[in-house]
């Protein structure tokens, strides 16, 4: 769930003028009873008619400024995956250009903006329900960001901090708003892992043999279990005195011990992968090579970042994986079923519509 908080300049000159077209009006009006835009797809709700509230559930509330963050990241990002598929013509709205028969690019948009928000609401309630709040790392890591935004729009813009946030998400946004949304974030990033957690562990092996059985699921072919240590580029480069140290370390004792020892970089463990459950293409590509063994180590460059790998041993078979996959995908989807039944959603429809990029 992680959305990105910076852009380049390009998105921020496209965010000023969003933030320059939406000045003239007062912000949200009242609140309709239905929503304004009939191609919106969202989770059963109830209208809502205050102007200072985007969306709620039973504890959390999302301001229009609040709303505006998520649709002007995490909708971005939808409407660069649109690109692909249907030119956007940026001198239009969203609302004007259809992407399919039935929707709008702004439907799609913020049909998706919303399912990501509403999922993250879950996580929160689901944590309140369980008095689960930020850990002291978490609010350290929450001023640190904001620390970051003050500093980029001061050194890259001149900017005050609440004079760069509106100029990104629009007039409505603020300080309390950008702390709001990050500790949302943090504390359903959190329990979202949490929940999975619980629920891999509840799967049995015996329910992972029924299922196999019941689809007939032959696949022996053993998973590969890796480690890993990340190490972030330093000014746009390989952290190469870093690298090496650790490169050296490897050389002496290439075991796992050695990577959770390192005085730098991020240790991890990536159990029962296989070709199409890896994530990242690169590391995919260099663990499934033909000549790779149990016992390999390696480097990879990946986005910004140095992986050094070791290939620790194999794991569940290709079929098990298959099986606790589909086991999985049915246990979240009774979790967040039996979360979205026992809440209510309340919608500002007149505010969710105010959004747009012309």
């Amino acid at each position: 769930m992680n959305t990105q908080t910076h852009g380049g300049a390009r998105r921020f000159l496209l965010l000023l003028l969003v933030c320059l077209m939406l000045i003239g009006s007062a912000g949200c009006r009242g609140g309709s009873d239905v929503p304004l835009s009939a191609g919106l797809v969202m989770i059963e709700g109830v209208p809502v008619y205050d102007e200072d509230v985007a969306l709620k559930t039973d504890h959390f509330t999302l301001t229009p400024g609040m709303m505006a963050y998520f649709f002007y990241t995490y909708g971005a990002t939808v409407l660069s995956g649109l690109e692909v598929q249907k030119p956007f013509d940026e001198s239009k709205s969203l609302h004007g250009q259809m992407y399919n028969e039935t929707q709008s690019f702004y439907d799609v948009i913020m049909s998706e903006t919303l399912s990501h928000v509403c999922y993250m609401l879950i996580c929160c309630e689901a944590a309140y329900a369980e008095n689960v709040t930020l850990s002291e790392a978490e609010r350290t890591q929450l001023e640190a960001t904001v620390s970051s935004y003050r500093t980029q729009g001061a050194a890259e813009y001149g900017m005050q901090l609440e004079a760069y946030l509106q100029a990104l998400y629009g007039p409505l946004m603020t300080e309390q708003d950008l702390r709001a949304v990050l500790g949302l974030e943090a504390l359903a990033n959190a329990f979202s892992v949490t929940v999975s957690e619980r629920l891999e562990a509840q799967i049995t092996a015996l329910q992972i043999e029924d299922y196999m059985k019941e689809k007939g699921i032959e696949d022996d072919t053993p998973s590969r279990n890796l480690a890993f240590l990340y190490l972030p580029f330093e000014n746009g480069s390989p952290a190469a005195q870093k690298i090496a140290d650790v490169m050296g370390a490897m050389q002496s004792i290439p075991t796992p011990a050695t990577l959770q020892k390192a005085e730098h970089g991020t240790y991890g463990e990536q159990e029962h992968m296989t070709p199409d459950n890896s994530g990242i293409a690169q590391i995919t590509a260099w663990l499934f090579d033909e000549a790779r063994r149990v016992g390999d180590w390696g480097r990879v460059d990946v986005g910004g970042a140095t992986y050094i790998l070791i290939y620790t041993d194999n794991g569940m078979s290709y079929g098990e994986v298959q099986a606790r996959s589909a086991l999985f995908d049915l246990a979240f989807a009774a979790w967040r079923n039996g979360w979205v039944e026992s809440l209510v959603f309340g919608y500002n429809y007149d505010c969710l519509d105010s959004y747009d990029f012309d």
